[in-house]
């Protein structure tokens, strides 16, 4: 396919960063850093236009935090001047150059995707599948730590063979080499190369390996087929394949008969939530963390309120 050029210069275009100024204001929970941005926007909107024009911009610092459910990640932040430069980034290079590779089947981080397109392309799969074999298995498999494990070199390859302007590669770059090691959660760059970085994974198990029923969530992927052998075997060639994106599959992936139950983005394969006993198991992590000093009494009691209202029942810890 060929490489896009020329994508730079849309990224200093007012209409464009006017844009991308808006949205970020709309999106941003902390209200007060919004109205003092707002108060003084024809300084910062002329700041990020001459930043992006003169080819100055380097990443700010970042705030970063942990949090603990429904497991632990590190959340990075941003200014909101480095969130509008990301967001143009994302929207002027990233997006024209990487969406139009992706297969259908990844559904994370694009418009009109999402986890209820995961959850109605699971129950479609699984209603062909009950149909066409009537027994079939299922291999879910997920990947360790992914955003903290993706590879610097290996992302600039590949972004590489997608982009030619030397100038919105030089940003890229930059915006990549602002964490030290992988991604962090949090930016729309990160959302976006982190779909981008598995989509040759994608295309490996749709056309190579000929699964015909796939679906992949960011780091989390379940593929449909009659044969628990064949998929056995595709089990295998995955973690070859993974190994050499310098990745590895965690002890969650397995293989699953039809008739299993399995939880795939927080669901089982009926749609339905984790069940109570994983709540109450969550609910008791949540508390210890409280007595650690890791999270305030109102995070506590906000988990304990919203599972309560969940279980429609009394939860006790």
């Amino acid at each position: 396919m060929k490489r896009l050029n020329n994508l730079y210069q849309n990224t200093y275009k007012m209409e464009n960063i006017l844009e991308a100024y808006n949205e970020v204001c709309r999106n941003t929970k902390n209200k007060r850093k919004v109205r003092n941005y707002k108060e003084y926007k024809c300084v910062y909107i002329s700041r990020i236009y001459e930043t992006l024009k003169n080819k100055t911009y380097e990443v700010g610092p970042y705030n970063i935090f942990t949090i603990y459910e429904p497991k632990e990640r590190r959340i990075v932040s941003q200014s909101l001047h480095d969130k509008v430069i990301n967001h143009l980034v994302s929207r002027e290079i990233l997006m024209p150059a990487v969406i139009p590779c992706l297969v259908d089947e990844n559904i994370a981080s694009r418009k009109g995707m999402g986890t209820k397109k995961g959850y109605e392309l699971m129950e479609k799969y699984i209603r062909i599948c009950n149909l066409k074999y009537g027994e079939y298995y299922i291999l879910k498999c997920d990947i360790s730590k992914f955003f903290a494990s993706i590879d610097h070199n290996l992302l600039k390859e590949k972004l590489k063979r997608r982009i030619k302007d030397k100038d919105a590669l030089e940003i890229v770059f930059k915006i990549i080499d602002s964490e030290e090691k992988g991604l962090g959660i949090g930016n729309m760059t990160s959302q976006i190369l982190a779909i981008f970085y598995l989509n040759d994974l994608d295309h490996f198990i749709k056309e190579k390996l000929q699964i015909k029923y796939y679906i992949r969530y960011q780091d989390d992927f379940l593929l449909f087929h009659k044969s628990k052998e064949y998929l056995k075997y595709c089990f295998t060639e995955i973690k070859k394949f993974v190994k050499k994106e310098k990745l590895e599959l965690n002890r969650k992936s397995r293989l699953y008969k039809s008739t299993n139950n399995f939880i795939f983005l927080g669901r089982n394969k009926k749609g339905k939530y984790a069940r109570y006993r994983n709540v109450k198991r969550r609910l008791r992590k949540r508390k210890f963390l409280y007595k650690e000093g890791k999270i305030p009494l109102s995070s506590l009691t906000s988990s304990l309120i919203s599972y309560k209202f969940l279980c429609n029942r009394e939860i006790r810890i």
